[in-house]
């Protein structure tokens, strides 16, 4: 898939540039990041029918393209590759901004996530 306003630009590479720059910025040099991937149910549908390999060489050969579970684990992995510090933790999640029970359940693990984390932080101090 490609972006709308520029065809030759793969959705994905784009996607990574971005999160390159955000991720790496020294304003966001403190903080875990929380990703979030939207659209699951249309990734599960092209997974079915669509082989990731075809468009990204370095998917494993070990998976296999048609399981969501080896595409999302693929997906989290080339984000993840994309920041300096390894040291700062990074979040994710799939989601489906149409399906409220899923957002729901993201943003209440989001909300624990951050209260754990100010919670750490407050007991070291």
């Amino acid at each position: 898939m490609t972006l709308v306003e520029d065809r030759s630009t793969n959705r994905l590479v784009e996607s990574l540039k971005i999160f390159n720059t955000i991720a790496n910025n020294r304003c966001f040099s403190n903080v875990s990041i929380i990703l979030f991937l939207n659209k699951a149910d249309l990734l599960a549908k092209k997974v079915q029918t669509v082989s990731i390999a075809d468009f990204h060489m370095d998917f494993p050969e070990e998976g296999d393209p048609h399981n969501l579970d080896d595409v999302q684990r693929f997906l989290v992995e080339k984000f993840n590759t994309e920041r300096n510090d390894k040291a700062k933790l990074l979040f994710h999640h799939f989601t489906t901004a149409t399906d409220t029970e899923n957002i729901r359940f993201v943003f209440e693990c989001v909300r624990n996530t951050i209260l754990e984390g100010n919670l750490g932080e407050l007991m070291l101090d």
